[in-house]
């Protein structure tokens, strides 16, 4: 298999830190590039994919198209894309942004473990932050088609980052690992709509209704019927549950990211207490644990002084 057209390599860098699986079963590290300007040199992270063997142009081309796709979104809540190609062995690497801080799903399960609920004014602030994300992609006609909570990235500052455009095709695309005598099965892409069309941007929202509903419900697994919703709402402030009904279960205003961003942040002014950057900074702090910061955040900012030396050069890694 041939590097993917879009990025002849991948930038160079030297690696940091290993950060384990993701929810792909891809390997993450933390690396530093050595291409850029030192003063504005930022940590980046390293994913990498094993992907089927001998798959043919025609069923890896909607992984490609995606994630070209996806590398010109610039947003300030859209880790962006560096680069990606895949090499002789079937292995898909992508190189984006690193973002500080913690999943959005690893924040809920420190809530949960002591018995508690994020606030609503934390699931309207994360809400609107990352709908205003999708509103900056849908209107590049780019979908994120995987709005899950391990998606989403809370800084220690309370900012709010979508990850992983161009990853949803993947999935079907990734080697099973079933039994070294039988070949791995890839299920071929179904035919979808085109691509920014309305179908798929209202199912980007949809997604992150569900993840919303998660958090201030505390349910696990967010319900897909009318009366499961209600159910699942039946605590939460008549301003929120409103604004979550209608983007799960009806067509209206909140069908647009525009929309759904504003009526979160309408919430936040109609009686939700303690909203705000300050607020969730203040929240993430009191998680069990060391605070918003990890220790690969506060590795990172050790290293973020650090030039790119002789002695860094010669650990780098080949494109």
């Amino acid at each position: 298999m041939s590097v993917l057209p879009f990025a002849s390599r991948l930038p160079t860098f030297a690696p940091l830190h290993p950060l384990g699986r993701g929810p792909l079963g891809e390997w993450v590290s933390l690396v530093w590039p050595l291409e850029q300007d030192s003063a504005d040199a930022r940590p980046l992270v390293v994913k990498t994919f094993l992907l089927a063997s001998g798959l043919a142009p025609e069923t890896r081309r909607p992984l490609e198209e995606s994630l070209t796709r996806a590398v010109p979104l610039r947003h300030p809540g859209i880790a962006r894309l560096h680069g990606f190609q895949v090499d002789v062995r079937d292995t898909l690497t992508v190189v984006s942004d690193y973002v500080p801080g913690c999943s959005l799903a690893t924040a809920r399960r420190r809530v949960l473990g002591r018995g508690g609920r994020p606030s609503e004014a934390f699931v309207c602030h994360v809400g609107a932050e990352v709908a205003g994300a999708l509103q900056a992609a849908h209107g590049a006609r780019v979908v994120h088609g995987d709005v899950h909570a391990h998606r989403i990235r809370v800084g220690p500052r309370g900012e709010v980052t979508l990850t992983d455009f161009g990853l949803r095709p993947a999935r079907p695309l990734l080697r099973r690992f079933t039994s070294p005598s039988r070949p791995d099965v890839v299920e071929l892409p179904v035919c979808e709509d085109a691509v920014g069309s309305s179908v798929e941007a209202r199912e980007d929202l949809r997604a992150l209704g569900r993840v919303l509903l998660g958090l201030v419900s505390g349910n696990t697994v967010a319900p897909e019927d009318a009366a499961g919703v209600d159910a699942a709402l039946g605590g939460v402030s008549p301003a929120l549950r409103d604004v979550l009904r209608g983007v799960l279960l009806e067509a209206r205003v909140t069908d647009s990211a525009a929309g759904l961003q504003a009526a979160l942040r309408g919430c936040m002014g109609r009686g939700v207490e303690c909203h705000g950057p300050d607020a969730v900074v203040r929240e993430l702090a009191a998680l069990p644990g060391s605070g918003p910061l990890s220790p690969v955040d506060v590795y990172v900012g050790a290293a973020s002084v650090m030039t790119a030396s002789a002695s860094v050069r010669g650990r780098t890694l080949p494109s």
